[in-house]
Parts: C-alpha cells; sequence; structure tokens
C-alpha cells in the first residue's frame, strides 16, 4: 500500500455493500497493519472515519493492536484539539473504550487523556455558563412581563 491513490481506492471499496468485497479489503488493511508499523495508514484509516462514520473502518480501527494503539491514541489527541474533529474522535474513543482492548491499560498514561479531561472541563463551563444565561433570560422575560 505505497500509493496513497491505491489506500483511497480500499478505503472506498470497504464500504461496499458486497460483504465478499468488504472482507477482502478488510484483510488487505489487516495485513498492511501487522507489516507496516508506522503511523501513517492508522491516520487514514483514523481521517476516513472521522470524514465518513464508516463502520467497517471503525471495526479495524477498534481492533487495533500494538504498536498500532499508540499510533491510534495519538492522532485521536491530535483531533481532540480541534474543534470540528472533536466529537467525532470522542465517539471513536468511545467506541474503542467499549470493546476492552488489551491495551486499555496505557488510556490512563497517553497524551490523550489529559486533552479528554481539558475537553470535558470545557463542556461543564459551557453547560454552567448556558444555564447561568438562560437562567437570566427567564428572569429578565418575567421581569418585562410583570412591566407590560
Amino acid at each position: 500500500m505505497a500509493q496513497q491513490a491505491n489506500i483511497g481506492e480500499l478505503l472506498s471499496m470497504l464500504d461496499s455493500p458486497v460483504l465478499s468485497v468488504r472482507d477482502d479489503v478488510t484483510a488487505v488493511f489487516k495485513e498492511n497493519l501487522s507489516s507496516d508499523r508506522g503511523p501513517m495508514l492508522v491516520n487514514t484509516l483514523v481521517d476516513y472515519y472521522l470524514e465518513t462514520n464508516s463502520q467497517p473502518v471503525l471495526h479495524i480501527l477498534t481492533t487495533l493492536q500494538e504498536p498500532h494503539d499508540k499510533h491510534l491514541l495519538d492522532k485521536m489527541n491530535d483531533c481532540m484539539g480541534r474543534a470540528a474533529s472533536r466529537l467525532p474522535a470522542l465517539s471513536l474513543l468511545g467506541h474503542v473504550i467499549r470493546l476492552q482492548p488489551p491495551w486499555k491499560h496505557k488510556l490512563s498514561q497517553a497524551p490523550l487523556l489529559p486533552s479528554l479531561l481539558k475537553c470535558l472541563k470545557i463542556i461543564s463551563e459551557i453547560l454552567c455558563n448556558s444555564k447561568h444565561h438562560a437562567n437570566w433570560f427567564l428572569s429578565l422575560d418575567f421581569c418585562l412581563c410583570q412591566q407590560g
């Protein structure tokens, strides 16, 4: 899978309605993941999943083994830093965690954890501020109704 165009073609074939095609392409990806220990293929799969929500790609990503677990965690950490990809990355992380991979203990040591905690803190602050603003608007509306 040295050529990027070849990867793109295979990715589109992963979403084929023909089960045998999907199985064959999945096998090709898994074979390449076992022989190529670099992050490029994992990064490409994550990007494709974030764009398409492809279930076959999700299956490949949630069954990754070492050393690709680190590549996956690093890529999800990168995605957490971009607002546009934050929610899909959280969804992907949820899928990974639910499957309890053998490398789940690495999550606590990965740079992804502080990014996740920061994201949750921001969401919490937004929700608190939204509640405060909603209460303010409701009280303003009540005051205006009382005067009218």
